[in-house]
């Protein structure tokens, strides 16, 4: 109780980052993710704001510590060394995308050998694909421009958690040609990142991972995962 105290006491407001993947984050920094951390925090008398930038960019800023956190990563035994990860606090399942009409017999990352595959620049997930043969990766922005190429016949697959896949499908008729393949490339659980060299790391992490604990136990955590999977 005296260590919570004292994290209460130097930390009142946090600045978390990250790019726009919506439903988890929209442009205007609203999102499930937005909604998690917003109540966990709050739980702990700590203010949230979120600012939004492209993920490489957000990645430096985090580095400057220009932003206290990162809002959504994925741990890699590479990130580790630099950044302090909180408790997982969703699961993202990662799938193979194309077109509908694209003869696809997809049996995991082998199967992507000799095609192109767009992806969202600096995310982790491009680990998987390091050992692909002759693999042509596409870096983009967004989740939408990497759909926006498979759909253009530009690259032959992305990659795309399953609910923000869902998302772009419902908000853009122009991509219902696309489809995921199973299995699922991967499930990854999702942090929220603070650098190490941040004088203020362990606080935020405990303070998160303490009011992640209690939204999930007081039931508000449940109900802000249902507004999202309707």
């Amino acid at each position: 109780m005296m260590l919570t105290s004292v994290a209460h006491a130097q930390v009142s407001t946090v600045i978390g980052g990250h790019n726009p993947w919506p439903p988890y984050i929209e442009s205007d920094g609203s999102g499930l993710v937005n909604d998690i951390l917003f109540a966990a925090f709050s739980s702990q008398g700590v203010a949230l704001e979120i600012q939004i930038a492209p993920f490489s960019r957000m990645m430096l800023l985090l580095e400057n510590r220009k932003v206290d956190f990162v809002a959504a990563l994925w741990w890699t035994e590479e990130r580790e060394k630099t950044i302090l990860f909180s408790q997982p606090y969703l699961h993202n399942e990662l799938f193979v995308v194309s077109r509908q009409n694209q003869l696809v017999d997809f049996r995991g990352t082998k199967s992507l050998r000799y095609k192109s595959v767009a992806t969202i620049r600096g995310y982790a997930y491009r680990n998987l694909l390091v050992n692909i043969e002759q693999l042509n990766v596409i870096d983009v922005l967004s989740l939408h421009a990497c759909l926006e190429l498979v759909h253009k016949g530009r690259a032959d697959f992305a990659i795309a958690d399953i609910l923000a896949f869902k998302h772009e499908l419902k908000h853009d008729s122009m991509l219902q040609n696309l489809m995921t393949h199973s299995p699922a490339l991967s499930s990854w659980p999702l942090h929220i990142g603070v650098s190490r060299e941040h004088p203020d790391a362990e606080k935020i992490i405990q303070l998160f991972n303490l009011g992640l604990a209690t939204i999930k136990k007081n039931g508000s955590y449940q109900q802000i995962i249902a507004q999202y999977l309707d």
